[in-house]
């Protein structure tokens, strides 16, 4: 039963803040950090799944690679690029429209850049701190 409720978990975690909050429709591009959490791979394949072109952090090329089979148009190795300069070279430097954020304080400067005009952050986790240390 414990494993059971994980699944449930994960999906009404996305489902809330990827669609109620975000808004997140099909034609959009968003930006999922944490793509091979489980919030991050339930998020990518119903971001997917609904029509949204979607770029995935992780900590790897091997992990990057991972979000791409799962349906990311292109994983990020964090660690190796900047999710910035990509997703900007992506969309044509307009950026993206939604960015489902698990990591907070040390990402929102470069999520406001990464971000289109009027595009939305939705910030589910401060896994860095609350507080950014530069706006």
């Amino acid at each position: 039963m414990v494993e059971a409720a994980a699944v449930p978990e994960t999906f009404f975690t996305v489902w809330t803040n990827l669609f109620d909050r975000g808004g997140c429709k099909a034609g959009d591009t968003v930006l999922i950090h944490g793509g091979t959490s489980g919030i991050g791979t339930t998020a990518i394949q119903l971001a997917a799944a609904w029509g949204a072109k979607v770029y995935a952090t992780a900590g790897s090329a091997d992990k990057a690679r991972f979000c791409e089979r799962l349906g990311a148009a292109r994983g990020i190795d964090y660690h190796n690029e900047d999710f910035v300069s990509v997703v900007r070279e992506a969309t044509g430097g307009r950026g993206v429209d939604l960015i489902l954020d698990i990591v907070g304080a040390s990402y929102l400067t470069r999520n406001f850049e990464a971000a289109a005009v009027e595009g939305r952050i939705v910030v589910i986790s401060l896994m860095s701190g609350r507080r950014p240390t530069s706006i």
